[in-house]
């Protein structure tokens, strides 16, 4: 199937057909427990009703705010107007969509909130955060096959890895590749894909191609080397999407054990995970000085490094323990 994932108008009806798709495979299926998460409003309506159909319980697992998403979207591609009135449809669809299911699964505390204050009764809504796999995701040292086939071995890295959207600030990525310009010592890598990283490659083209390398995805099986070639990871999100959206990536990251750089607004639940966890520095996106500020700083300081990178992996192993979390989920279904 292929799927219109930047045009406007032809979205929902790609939409439309990957629900019917899965819905399908419902029918044949014939699940108890229907699980949904990342799926688009349009398709989660048909899925829900499919689920209904073969009398199984359905489960919203909220992974973003659908509807705020769309009206920070649409108000940069269309105007004002037309923004607000189809972010409200969606706005009520998403609601009726919540109300409507068994059990709604939140992974943000500010998640939380909005469904229940949107008319989720509260014994329903539980509170889940995200996790990555400690055992495909394991700390690696710098000197690794895949860092010497990109020549990083040797030089410090900051890396992004990714998806990379308009919503991520890939102009803070640009602001730091001129800075690293002007010094020999560092290189920018971004391992990503979407319209942020069309953009990046559209007005990095006159940046040194040793001070910014722009990749396409790696093969997932390598991505402990990936990771392991950087000496700072790097996540951004816009200060608009905070209230809709956390970079999963950060998860990931802390079980790399490398120090992070996070530009989010300080509302966003990945903001409070990794002060948490003590794993980074975190600053406003808004300002692409103090972004900058802020890389060069850890770049100088290696002790801190160490620190952040130490208790990056020690946070992902206590708290991404896969039995624990599977716990959680069982008493949720028992609510079923």
């Amino acid at each position: 199937m292929q799927f219109s994932k930047h045009s406007v108008f032809t979205r929902r009806q790609s939409d439309i057909a990957y629900g019917k798709a899965v819905a399908e495979k419902v029918a044949s299926f014939r699940p108890d427990v229907v699980i949904s998460a990342n799926m688009p409003l349009d398709a989660q309506k048909i899925l829900q009703r499919a689920a209904r159909k073969q009398n199984a319980k359905f489960v919203f697992w909220v992974q973003d705010v659908y509807s705020f998403a769309v009206r920070f979207v649409l108000d940069r591609k269309l105007s004002p107007l037309v923004g607000m009135a189809v972010a409200s449809y969606y706005r009520r669809m998403e609601k009726k969509l919540l109300c409507n299911s068994d059990v709604v699964v939140c992974i943000a505390p500010d998640f939380k909130k909005i469904v229940t204050a949107w008319g989720v009764r509260p014994e329903r809504a539980f509170m889940i955060e995200n996790w990555a796999p400690l055992n495909e995701v394991r700390h690696t040292n710098k000197d690794n096959a895949w860092a010497r086939e990109h020549n990083l071995q040797n030089r410090f890295c900051f890396m992004y890895s990714g998806t990379l959207g308009m919503k991520h600030r890939p102009e803070l990525l640009l602001a730091l590749a001129r800075e690293l310009e002007t010094t020999d010592d560092a290189q920018l890598v971004v391992i990503a894909s979407d319209a942020g990283a069309d953009w990046l490659q559209k007005n990095a083209k006159h940046i040194r191609k040793n001070t910014l390398t722009l990749l396409p995805y790696q093969p997932y099986e390598r991505l402990s080397d990936v990771l392991g070639a950087s000496d700072v990871l790097i996540a951004m999100l816009d200060s608009e999407a905070g209230a809709f959206s956390v970079p999963s990536k950060i998860l990931t990251y802390l079980c790399a054990g490398r120090p992070l750089l996070l530009a989010a607004p300080c509302e966003n639940h990945a903001v409070a995970v990794i002060k948490q966890a003590d794993a980074g520095t975190v600053v406003s996106p808004d300002c692409s000085a103090d972004f900058v500020n802020a890389a060069m700083n850890l770049m100088e300081n290696a002790t801190q490094r160490n620190i952040y990178a130490a208790n990056a992996r020690t946070y992902a192993e206590r708290m991404f323990n896969i039995t624990s979390i599977a716990d959680q989920f069982i008493e949720v279904f028992s609510q079923l």
